[in-house]
């Protein structure tokens, strides 16, 4: 009896341990995490500097008046563009009018009498010739016939000045621009060359972008900007795509308070995407990295050892592998060490993912991309 109990005890043993072995064999295994690939690769990359700049009108002009006098007329309305030669303001030119007419009145009168002092000489030249009179009396015709001619040109200076005195009370813009706030209506008086200008005009069509960079970088600008004018781009607050521009001013001194250097581009802003005095994000190009490798920026993560990127082997599992990243520009990043190029790694899923972890990889859209394990099942 006793070697049947031990008998069927062994028996349920050996049932407990296959029942065991069973359930070990039955564990499934870990799902394949989903993840989106890219590759490192080797390339060329721009040197880009950045910087915050202000934007600045290419041209900027106070319209002041010249004479005094009444304001008549205002031609436009403030904040419009205005053309060169365009009529902005109207003075009242009545006195000015007289003055122009009695120094013509004048001239006049200067001709009438320098026609007679003409006649006068050629008279007693003859008379001269013919001993009738002396040369006393021939040379004091001479000399008034010098006088009236001097005469005559003084008049005929009063004359122009009178003209141009009276041009000043048409002003007219002097560059094709946009107009500020206007600063005197109609029926006010107007005094010269006051301190506050009548309206400012802006010259929008180019502009201009001034932005400073480190003191460092200015050997390597100079050098690139004598081959040829530098690329710039800016990008103001709510505009998506940046304004291409070249640089055209580099300081002739640093600013030995704050160690840097100040630059300029210049923008054709045909479609007015800058504007003066906002604030723009630049980006200066100064040269190119070449044999560079080169990631999406987003297969770079933080971690807690730096930034690391995620690097699928041939059987599908991941790596984790950290990173030195550089230059940025565009989507695209520079890596210093820890890819050699050629590499195939995880864009997008990194937080899924496990060292040695299994991956399937996935298109853009989400299915499994095309030669991916999976694909087409």
């Amino acid at each position: 009896m006793t070697k049947r109990r031990v008998f069927i005890f062994f028996l349920l043993v050996l049932s407990c341990l296959a029942s065991g072995a069973a359930s070990a064999q039955e564990k499934p295994r870990a799902k394949a995490a989903p993840v989106l690939a890219g590759e490192a690769v080797r390339g060329s990359i721009p040197v880009t500097l950045t910087a915050v700049g202000t934007v600045e009108a290419s041209e900027v002009v106070e319209i002041k008046a010249r004479i005094n006098g009444l304001l008549r007329q205002v031609h436009f309305e403030e904040g419009s563009d205005v053309r060169q030669g365009d009529p902005l303001f109207s003075l009242d030119s009545r006195d000015l009018e007289a003055k122009l007419r009695s120094a013509r009145a004048g001239l006049d009168r200067i001709r009438a009498q320098l026609k007679k002092a003409g006649e006068d000489k050629r008279r007693n030249d003859d008379l001269l010739r013919q001993g009738l009179i002396s040369r006393d009396q021939q040379e004091t015709t001479d000399t008034a016939l010098a006088a009236l001619q001097a005469e005559l040109r003084e008049a005929e200076a009063a004359v122009e000045a009178a003209a141009v005195d009276l041009s000043h009370a048409e002003i007219r813009s002097p560059l094709n621009g946009r107009t500020g706030v206007l600063q005197l209506n109609a029926g006010n008086m107007v005094k010269a060359n006051a301190d506050s200008p009548m309206v400012v005009i802006s010259r929008v069509e180019p502009v201009n972008v001034r932005f400073a960079v480190p003191e460092a970088h200015l050997s390597a600008i100079m050098a690139a900007q004598a081959q040829a004018p530098l690329r710039v781009t800016a990008r103001p607050a709510g505009v998506s795509e940046a304004v291409s521009g070249s640089l055209f001013f580099i300081d002739s001194a640093v600013d030995s308070g704050t160690g840097t250097i100040t630059l300029k581009a210049r923008f054709a802003n045909g479609g007015r995407q800058l504007w003066p005095g906002q604030f723009a994000d630049v980006n200066l190009e100064v040269g190119t990295m070449q044999d560079a490798v080169l990631v999406p920026e987003r297969a770079v993560a933080p971690g807690a050892e730096g930034e690391y990127v995620f690097v699928i082997l041939n059987d599908n599992t991941v790596e984790y592998r950290t990173v030195r990243t550089g230059l940025r520009h565009g989507d695209r990043v520079v890596v210093e060490s820890g890819l050699n190029g050629g590499e195939r790694i995880v864009l997008d899923g990194h937080l899924r993912l496990t060292p040695g972890a299994a991956v399937t990889i996935r298109s853009e859209g989400g299915g499994p991309a095309e030669g991916a394990p999976g694909a087409g099942q």
